[in-house]
């Protein structure tokens, strides 16, 4: 099991995958999870500080924290896996699964009890709007094949892979189109499930769906 728990720690945080100390806001993890499950799923690991160093957690008490916002905080309430890993012997780190929804979009509830959909974009868990949302309920997991072997497509894959994210603006010139061509292309990839858009951002941007 250690092994398991070296090929995390040799990882950065990214959309698939995020480190916490511990839990310390059920709201907060409920964001990760709702962000996790919308997007493309991922891994949490518990009992490891940012700089991957490993702190260990109590399992019983983080994994009734987790459970709670899983199913009363996230809306509809989603399924965790997870597993123990115990580190040198005496300290325990949680592994928790979440895999992308077939039930999207969830939200999730914060302290007064608002709902918020949320994406995980790169390593970051960023809300998005109602606009967002309905996409992310119509998308179709199968992306056709011909629409990414596209040259502009290519191109602002590899652009994205370096750069994180893109506006409808940085698009037009990277291509050399029109801005409105840039956003209509944009959301168009949106809707085929190859990017995110970040709405709630001004100008929207546009990121990889991991």
């Amino acid at each position: 099991m250690s092994d398991l728990l070296e090929k995390y720690l040799v990882q950065k945080e990214s959309a698939h995958l995020e480190f916490k100390s511990k839990i310390d806001n059920p709201y907060k993890i409920a964001r990760t999870l709702t962000a996790f499950a919308n997007t493309s799923g991922g891994t949490l690991l518990v009992g490891i500080n940012d700089d991957r160093t490993i702190k260990g957690c109590s399992e019983l008490e983080e994994m009734t924290k987790l459970s709670h916002a899983a199913e009363h905080l996230v809306v509809p309430p989603i399924d965790l896996r997870y597993r123990s890993v115990v580190w040198e012997g005496k300290r325990k780190v949680l592994i928790i699964e979440v895999d992308e929804s077939t039930d999207k979009p969830h939200q999730a509830l914060d302290e007064k009890g608002e709902t918020t959909v949320y994406v995980r974009a790169n390593d970051q868990t960023t809300p998005v709007t109602k606009e967002m949302s309905q996409i992310l309920d119509k998308t179709d997991k199968s992306v056709d094949n011909a629409l990414l072997e596209q040259s502009n497509v290519k191109y602002l894959i590899t652009y994205l892979k370096k750069n994180r994210r893109i506006s409808a603006k940085e698009y037009a010139k990277l291509v050399n189109i029109s801005e409105y061509r840039a956003k209509k292309q944009l959301e168009s990839l949106t809707y085929e499930g190859v990017l995110l858009m970040l709405s709630k951002q001004r100008p929207p941007q546009f990121v990889l769906k991991a």
